[in-house]
């Protein structure tokens, strides 16, 4: 475990250095909640409620997406792509580590430095909102909500590993992730509630793993399900997770054999 400590902490540092890189990131994802808050803002109006959601609900909603998208969506994707279709993959093919537990060490970093800026970003968003936010009084929701958002990151770590690793077939795996990505964001509710999709729809996404990356621990942070049923869904968290994980290491270990045969 320490070489993959000895990873995260040379990750954060670079993250760290790398800062124009970082604060053009911020400020895009700072838009895109204050574009998203402005317009619930507006479309609420003196609205009390709007489906099932009181007005400071639906406003943290909208903030503790940024929080949300920051820490579950920053991912390393795109450099896996890069390191399998360069070769440069081999360097780390002979080394005495797992390159999965070596790609979540950094991933992790990333997480780490841009969820701490979301949590700046939203404290100069709540003065805006001017204290019509939510905060949960009971201590085990934020437990709860903490369990959630670290399940949903893992889980999004192997989805996105999943799709990067498709680069040891064909070069053009970027198209695919872009896209993936794109559509995970959406069904995950990272622009809105699910609550505003036809009961259908919702339905359906009710049976993918989607929907617990943004909008269960989102719900679990407003108190919108009861301790008993949260305790359920972060079960059900956990069986994704366990699944993928699976399927990751499987589809990582079948690329490495196809690429060790091509290279001979």
């Amino acid at each position: 475990m320490r070489k993959y400590a000895v990873a995260y902490s040379i990750a954060l540092q670079e993250t760290l250095q790398r800062r124009s890189a970082l604060i053009m990131d911020r400020l895009g994802g700072f838009a895109v909640v204050l574009s998203l808050y402005s317009f619930w803002d507006a479309l609420l109006g003196d609205k009390p409620s709007f489906l099932g959601y009181t007005r400071a609900e639906m406003l943290t909603y909208v903030l503790l997406l940024n929080v949300l998208r920051s820490f579950v969506f920053t991912g390393r994707g795109w450099q896996v792509v890069g390191e399998i279709s360069s070769g440069r993959v081999s360097s780390y093919l002979v080394r005495p580590i797992r390159y999965q537990g070596y790609a979540l060490a950094l991933d992790l970093a990333q997480k780490t430095v841009h969820a701490a800026s979301a949590v700046l970003e939203v404290g100069l968003l709540v003065l805006l909102a001017r204290g019509h936010v939510f905060l949960p009084r009971d201590p085990a929701a934020w437990l709860l909500f903490i369990a959630a958002a670290a399940l949903a990151a893992l889980i999004f770590f192997c989805l996105e590993f999943m799709v990067s690793s498709l680069a040891f077939w064909t070069s053009e795996s970027g198209g695919p992730l872009f896209c993936f990505e794109l559509f995970l964001q959406f069904a995950a509710g990272a622009f809105f509630p699910l609550d505003v999709l036809p009961a259908a729809l919702r339905q359906a996404l009710a049976a993918t793993p989607f929907p617990s990356l943004v909008y269960v621990p989102a719900r679990v942070f407003l108190q919108k399900v009861p301790p008993a049923e949260a305790l359920n869904l972060l079960a059900v968290q956990a069986g994704w997770l366990a699944l993928f994980a699976l399927v990751s290491a499987a589809l990582w270990r079948r690329g490495v054999d196809s690429y060790a045969a091509e290279g001979g």
